[in-house]
C-alpha cells in the first residue's frame, strides 16, 4: 500500500521539519503536516496513479476488477495526474490555492469511494483495489483528515 507508506513519509518529514525549525505550535504543525500530506498522498501518489492507470493499464484494471482496455483508464490517469501536480505546488503555493486542490481531489476521491462500494454491492468485485483496505484509506479516511485539517487551519488563521 504506497499511500499508507506516503501518509508515514508525510509524518516523518513533519516531524523532522518541526523539530528542525522549533515549531512545535497550532496552527504551524498543522499547515506543515498538511503540506507534507498534499505533497506526499495528492502529488506523488497523483503522479504513481497517472502512471499506473496509463502505463499498466492492464495490470491496474484487473487489481481493481474491471475490465482491462477501457479508453477511460487513460482519462482517470490524466485526473490523478492533474491532481499530482496541484498536489506538488501546494508545497509552494499556500493560501486559498490548497483549498480549491484540497476540495477538487476530495471530491474526487469520495466519488471513487462511492464508485467502488456501489460496484461491490451489484457486480460483488471484490478485488484488492476495489474494495479493499486501500479505498477506506485513501479513498475515505484521508479526504476526510485532510478537509478536516484545512478547516482547521482556516479556523485558526481567523482568530
Amino acid at each position: 500500500m504506497v499511500s499508507i507508506v506516503l501518509f508515514i513519509c508525510a509524518i516523518i518529514f513533519t516531524i523532522c521539519h518541526l523539530t528542525y525549525k522549533r515549531e512545535w505550535h497550532y496552527p504551524k504543525a498543522v499547515e506543515v503536516f498538511l503540506a507534507y500530506i498534499l505533497f506526499f498522498n495528492m502529488g506523488l501518489m497523483g503522479f504513481l496513479g497517472a502512471y499506473a492507470h496509463v502505463f499498466m493499464g492492464p495490470e491496474t484494471a484487473r487489481s481493481i476488477g474491471w475490465e482491462p482496455g477501457s479508453p477511460f483508464q487513460f482519462e482517470i490517469g490524466m485526473a490523478n495526474l492533474a491532481f499530482g501536480v496541484l498536489g506538488i505546488l501546494c508545497y509552494w503555493i499556500r493560501g486559498r490555492f490548497w483549498d480549491a486542490s484540497i476540495i477538487g481531489w476530495s471530491v474526487l476521491f469520495f466519488g471513487c469511494f462511492v464508485g467502488h462500494v456501489i460496484n461491490y454491492y451489484t457486480e460483488n468485485n471484490t478485488a484488492p483495489y476495489n474494495i479493499g483496505p486501500y479505498i477506506w484509506f485513501y479513498d475515505l479516511l484521508l479526504p476526510l483528515l485532510v478537509l478536516g485539517l484545512l478547516y482547521s487551519l482556516r479556523v485558526a488563521k481567523r482568530s
